[in-house]
């Protein structure tokens, strides 16, 4: 097995963490598809990887990424309401990968709002720290 720096967002089937985390997800929960936030990578995290290799081209602060954030949210989800194990991640696993995360748990109602889904999301990964531009970016998505 190998060493265990992610998070399951929600049990066995959806792991968040950072690119580092991406072999281990892969050999420890048998993902089937890797969502790649990282606007800067050219390839899956894990080169020895047979998974559906996503990649959504997000930086790191711009507020004008929502609509590719609400790509990656889609992404996630659809790959768990079709049954399959589904990883995602950014470089460190902190502003971009709190971002989905966050969408996933509003998105498939595990929270109400966003202050509820950040709360959520930071209790099961506390490395999870969305910037300003970030947060800009979800308060477009999920305005309430």
């Amino acid at each position: 097995m190998s060493e265990k720096n992610y998070q399951a967002l929600i049990h066995d089937r959806i792991f968040m963490g950072g690119a580092a985390d991406v072999e281990a997800m892969v050999k420890n929960e048998d993902v089937d598809v890797v969502v790649d936030l990282r606007a800067e990578s050219t390839g899956c995290a894990y080169d020895g990887a047979e998974v559906e290799w996503i990649r959504i081209p997000l930086g790191d602060n711009s507020p004008d990424d929502h609509l590719l954030f609400r790509q990656a949210i889609e992404e996630v989800v659809s790959a768990y309401e079709n049954g399959k194990k589904v990883a995602f991640h950014c470089a460190g696993g902190g502003g971009r990968t709190g971002v989905v995360a966050v969408g996933t748990l509003i998105e498939l109602g595990q929270a109400q709002g966003l202050a509820e889904a950040e709360e959520k999301a930071a209790a099961i990964r506390s490395r999870i720290n969305i910037k300003p531009p970030q947060r800009e970016a979800l308060h477009k998505l999920y305005k309430k």
